[in-house]
């Protein structure tokens, strides 16, 4: 009796310190805690509806060269600029002009955003423009 209450003793023990050990190893194996982050939304537009079919999302780098002119141009799909270096003018068609700088964003919707026979753009600046364009187009 005194043998198996020692023996019972020593399982329990036993089967003690492996859930003890085995916890531990699970909590080594687990990924290390994520860092905090922060999200922005640096602009947000509403579409709408989109008319029926498929359409394409497309990332384009535009690059002005100091003195560069973007010349009169119709989108096909909207879209959001983010200016990554420089600045870039903007002739809107309702004859506003916009400058943004770098970290900046602007919205350029489908159609005519541009007086028809003028330059659309331009980098009035000393060093190069870049803006990323990122834009919503009909699949063709």
């Amino acid at each position: 009796m005194k043998r198996t209450a020692l023996l019972l003793g020593m399982i329990l023990a036993v089967g003690i310190a492996v859930g003890v050990i085995g916890n531990q190893v699970l909590n080594a194996q687990q990924a290390p805690a994520s860092r905090p982050f922060v999200a922005t939304v640096l602009q947000q537009e509403p579409l709408g509806e989109l008319p029926p079919g498929k359409w394409t999302m497309k990332s384009t780098m535009l690059v002005i060269e100091p003195g560069g002119e973007v010349p009169f141009h119709v989108h096909k799909g909207p879209g959001l600029r983010y200016v990554l270096e420089g600045a870039i003018t903007i002739n809107w068609k309702e004859g506003k002009t916009q400058t943004f700088e770098t970290g900046s964003t602007y919205f350029e919707g489908s159609g005519e955003n541009h007086p028809a026979g003028t330059i659309s753009a331009k980098n009035n600046g000393t060093g190069p423009c870049r803006v990323l364009i990122v834009e919503l187009l009909p699949q063709q």
